[in-house]
């Protein structure tokens, strides 16, 4: 079973909080169901079992929680915010190729590297 932790820089922000409850939720299921590398490929089924509204992901994308990679495959955009792991214990994943179409800001944040031109 792995382990995962969650940074209260992310999920105490003013952004985070200002998410619905049910928003914040489906976030902490996300986190607990990706692999070593922050990617989620059951979140369909997460909002099933959960009973949250597509809606609410959409949320998490908006505020740049959650990158959507394509209609199977999603990232934490925080992962590295939220989990350093140790490489005794990482698991090359599966998608681990996946992050060379992503950017890593300074603040420990993903995005997509076609979006890298617009920060500062």
């Amino acid at each position: 079973m792995a382990r995962r932790m969650i940074s209260s820089d992310v999920v105490e922000s003013d952004v985070f909080c200002s998410l619905t409850p049910s928003a914040q939720v489906l976030y902490i299921h996300l986190i607990m169901n990706a692999d070593d590398d922050g990617f989620v490929d059951k979140w369909k089924s997460i909002l099933r079992y959960l009973s949250i509204r597509r809606s609410r992901l959409d949320d998490l994308i908006s505020t740049g929680h959650v990158i959507l990679l394509d209609d199977d495959l999603l990232l934490i955009a925080d992962w590295p915010r939220h989990n350093k792991i140790r490489l005794d214990r990482y698991r090359t994943g599966r998608y681990r190729d996946r992050l060379n179409t992503l950017s890593l800001q300074p603040n420990g944040r993903y995005i997509k590297a076609s979006e890298d031109f617009l920060t500062p």
